[in-house]
């Protein structure tokens, strides 16, 4: 039979009844209190027994603490004497207990009560509250930008945009709640309090419901984000992803663990608070540094070929990847020995988007000392659903039209698509001049297409059995 155990509970630091009713519930059931952590509090235990509990609040308190302060050791003594004996504290909440029916309340000034749960809000709760909501606009205004703006190809520019967008929205909608609900008790509270009364009840079943349900949306937006990544072959995303929330809570539980040993050795609060914040700072760069250099090095989010040699100063892949719809040597027919090629997949699981380049040394004789080479660059854009692919299409065509200050006349011209096999074409011209760039409509997908010349017809029909069809 285990003797402890761990339970998550989310109470607010204002609830004092809600965690009074809890405890003493738990102490009928033989479970007593012994530690109070962030998020999992500690039982251990005991005789089932009608034990009492009561919270009071002292603004001083705090994790940064080497022990108990002198209003914490005074309040003890107070309580000692009046039959209360100390559990344990949670931030500046601060909880006793007593088997004795007959032990007076601790606390009896409502309005003082008020006040000190108002000062204890505003030392910890509050703030970081209001830099949660802060950190959740910040992060979440692009997506919602693109919502208010209609621009297709921002919102669904990326899983991570649209699926973080999304979650800190969440977080916004969460914390704006959160803010609101204490203000709007502390109102009621104070009306109570001046009509005789005391501080207003909460609801704390349905508050917590409320706060898990939010944890659990938060798991499955994540959840959808890796599936997002995973069904759309952004395997290293979803492996950064996954890294990244890991190291977090590593740097979480560094982070807390150098409170805790800082306070064992009875370093004073400041002290402990400006060590504590070097260590979080030190780490997180270490750590989150670290993880972007490996994710960068290895080629997790640009689809490196590989190994690579360097011939007349430029870069050639020893292995050039196979799994490109199209490359050179599919065009003019001819093998290359030396090849660079390269593709990234980004866009959502809504607008997938999908690039590729290619360079080659051509076969033959250098000219001037140097051989010719040739590029392709293609990118393939799948809107998943109908409804907009005329406005990503529209949006394309307009991202793809410079602004400059210098005189430079960009522009797309449509031409006929028939030799293309798509329904529409439009290719590009530089200061009256057409260029070898086309953007190319078939009835599922967009193809963006740049290369060294202009295709034959032949080369026109492969472009369109490979780029416009299933990649």
């Amino acid at each position: 039979m285990k003797n402890v155990a761990y339970r998550w509970n989310t109470f607010q630091l204002y609830d004092y009844r809600g965690v009074e009713d809890h405890l003493s519930a738990m102490a009928a059931q033989g479970w007593r209190l012994e530690k109070a952590g962030n998020t999992f509090w500690k039982y251990r235990r005991a005789d089932p027994a009608p034990v009492r509990y009561a919270v009071t609040y002292n603004a001083g308190a705090s994790q940064f603490n080497p022990g108990p302060t002198e209003g914490q050791e005074s309040l003890e003594e107070l309580c000692n004497a009046a039959g209360w004996t100390k559990a344990c504290d949670w931030f500046q909440m601060q909880i006793f207990s007593t088997e004795d029916p007959a032990a007076v309340p601790l606390e009896t000034d409502e309005v003082l009560r008020l006040q000190n749960i108002h000062r204890s809000m505003r030392k910890n709760f509050l703030p970081a509250n209001l830099v949660l909501l802060l950190i959740g606009l910040w992060m979440s205004s692009s997506l919602v930008y693109s919502l208010v703006s209609g621009n297709i190809l921002r919102l669904f520019s990326s899983n991570a945009h649209l699926f973080s967008g999304a979650l800190f929205l969440l977080v916004v909608l969460l914390e704006l709640y959160t803010l609101l609900h204490y203000y709007h008790w502390r109102k009621q509270s104070r009306r109570s309090i001046e009509e005789g009364g005391t501080c207003v009840p909460i609801n704390t079943r349905a508050y917590q419901r409320l706060n898990r349900s939010g944890l659990v949306l938060v798991g499955i937006v994540s959840a959808l984000y890796l599936l997002a990544e995973l069904l759309g072959g952004g395997r290293g995303y979803a492996l950064f992803f996954l890294a990244y929330i890991l190291q977090f809570i590593l740097l979480v539980f560094l982070v807390r663990r150098t409170t805790a040993a800082l306070r064992k050795r009875k370093a004073s609060k400041g002290v402990n608070m400006a060590v504590t914040l070097a260590v979080d700072f030190i780490l997180a760069f270490a750590l989150i540094g670290g993880l972007t250099f490996c994710a960068i090095r290895f080629g997790w989010f640009s689809g490196g070929s590989g190994e690579t040699y360097t011939y007349q100063n430029v870069e050639f892949d020893v292995h050039p990847r196979e799994d490109v719809p199209l490359t050179l040597s599919d065009l003019t027919g001819e093998p290359y020995e030396h090849v660079r090629r390269s593709c990234r997949r980004e866009g959502s699981i809504l607008l997938p988007e999908w690039s590729y380049w290619e360079t080659a040394l051509e076969n033959g004789p250098e000219e001037d000392g140097w051989p010719g080479s040739l590029h392709l660059s293609y990118t393939v854009y799948i809107p998943r659903f109908q409804w907009f692919y005329d406005d990503v299409a529209e949006e394309l065509l307009e991202d793809a039209v410079p602004r400059s200050s210098y005189g430079i006349g960009y522009a797309y011209v449509s031409e006929d698509p028939a030799p293309w096999g798509a329904e529409a074409v439009y290719r590009r011209w530089l200061d009256g001049s057409p260029i070898n760039s086309w953007f190319l409509c078939f009835p599922d997908r967009i193809t963006s297409l740049s290369m060294d010349w202009e295709p034959t017809a032949r080369e026109k029909a492969l472009i369109q059995s490979r780029l416009g069809s299933e990649t």
